[in-house]
């Protein structure tokens, strides 16, 4: 039985206490290949890949020449291999855009099919690498969250299966809104579709979480970037929003405050036990009361898992 034909015999809870684990369908794979793989991302992607070949695994985007994302990525390395997370329905859009500036570099981009992401959270096992790190065993190739008790785990599809049984004796199996509500809780922002040519780096925080290096080197709109790190000051940045109204949220949609105002952009949202959640990119001075138009969200800012660095 193939992957997704085992989930789609699952009946499956959208949320689960922790510990639990859930498909991370919400996640698509591009496999890059080739012996100048690296040096070729390493100029396409805001992250610098120096610290992926060391084990770590970064967030990252491949921007507009304005400096806004038009993909985003969480890149590994698996063998000779670069692994590109990417949200689904992003993947052909990813590998377009990757091999606009390709002309004669030895490097290749295709789906990677083969392979099953898993998410875990909580009571993750202790063979795991660090936070921020990742490492391969014999379930497949593990990425454990910097800043929150999550896990992914890249596996054979034809082993997903099994893999799953194993460890749901320990873990709630749950939805794949359970993974995309892990990703929020980890203050994790990508591209998602609609959302296209929107943020800079630094909006989605990758400053922070490790997405953007300002001393890497030339990559695509990289100067517009770099300006606002060192001469500008951030108005608005993604933070969680915590809400009860029973209202679906879409990638770019524009939100209002009490007064009308655009107050920000959806990054993603899921189900939480008690209503959603969600990650949305807000003005600074926004007090998190938002509206769909005019309908309110009755929601309040929620936290994220490091601190935010205002500019003052």
């Amino acid at each position: 039985m193939s992957w997704s034909a085992f989930l789609s015999k699952q009946s499956l809870p959208p949320v689960a206490a922790t510990p639990y684990l859930a498909p991370a369908t919400h996640l698509a794979v591009v496999r890059a290949s080739g012996e100048e793989a690296g040096h070729y991302l390493q100029g396409q992607l805001s992250c610098d890949l120096r610290e992926v070949d060391q084990g770590a695994h970064l967030t990252g985007m491949h921007l507009s020449l304005k400096g806004r994302g038009l993909v985003s990525v969480r890149v590994v390395r698996d063998g000779a291999d670069y692994l590109l997370l990417t949200p689904s329905g992003q993947e052909e859009p990813l590998i377009k855009a990757l091999m606009k500036y390709r002309l004669r570099a030895k490097v290749e981009f295709t789906l990677a099919e083969e392979l099953a992401v898993i998410l875990l959270a909580g009571n993750l096992p202790d063979t795991l690498p660090g936070p921020g790190q990742a490492l391969r065993n014999d379930q497949g190739l593990w990425l454990r969250y910097p800043h929150t008790e999550h896990a992914l785990l890249l596996a054979s599809s034809e082993q997903a299966e099994v893999i799953w049984s194993q460890l749901a004796s320990q873990h709630t199996p749950a939805s794949a809104n359970s993974a995309t509500l892990a990703d929020i809780e980890a203050g994790v922002g990508m591209i998602y579709p609609g959302a296209e040519d929107l943020f800079l780096p630094q909006v989605l925080n990758y400053d922070v979480t490790g997405g953007v290096n300002f001393k890497k080197g030339c990559y695509t709109g990289q100067e517009v970037v770099a300006r606002m790190h060192f001469k500008g000051k951030l108005k608005q940045r993604m933070q969680r929003i915590d809400f009860t109204a029973n209202i679906a949220l879409q990638p770019g949609e524009v939100l209002r405050d009490g007064a009308g105002k655009a107050a920000g952009e959806v990054v993603i949202s899921a189900n939480t036990a008690n209503g959603s959640a969600a990650l949305i990119v807000l003005r600074r001075d926004t007090d998190g009361i938002l509206f769909q138009e005019e309908t309110p969200l009755n929601s309040q800012l929620g936290t994220l898992p490091y601190p935010l660095p205002w500019k003052e």
